[in-house]
């Protein structure tokens, strides 16, 4: 196998973009209200260990993104938001179904959920190929 260069930089870059889209896609403007609402939970503020797993969760995305795009040889926007479409459809889309399927989960809980994950994975594999 090559070796992959990783611009750390740019990971971190991407793992904040994905903490941010998160919050503003999980706040009380957008899908918040929703979220709490099908899930039956309260308006809570998550704990700061919630948090800190979200940080290593959104490093971790940003990492194999960077990996996948680096050993693919993607240089342009377009081209990492493609590889990032399809990494979404193949393995985000496909194993969040799993809920709806298996489990009689909402729907549009499904929704919420892989909607804001392909967001912020074409933002993300964007940067990241940039």
């Amino acid at each position: 196998m090559n070796q992959v260069s990783i611009d750390w930089l740019t990971v971190v870059i991407a793992a904040a973009l994905n903490m941010f889209i998160s919050m503003v896609w999980y706040s009380k403007w957008l899908f918040g209200p929703t979220w709490l609402k099908l899930n039956g939970f309260k308006n809570e503020k998550p704990s700061a260990q919630t948090m800190i797993y979200a940080v290593i969760v959104s490093l971790v995305i940003a990492y194999f993104l960077a990996f996948f795009e680096g050993y693919l040889g993607v240089t342009t926007v377009s081209d990492g938001m493609f590889i990032g479409f399809c990494l979404w459809l193949g393995f985000v889309a496909t194993t969040q179904i799993g809920s709806v399927l298996w489990e009689k989960g909402s729907f549009h809980l499904f929704l919420i959920h892989t909607g804001g994950k392909l967001l912020s994975i074409l933002v993300m594999s964007g940067v990241i190929g940039a």
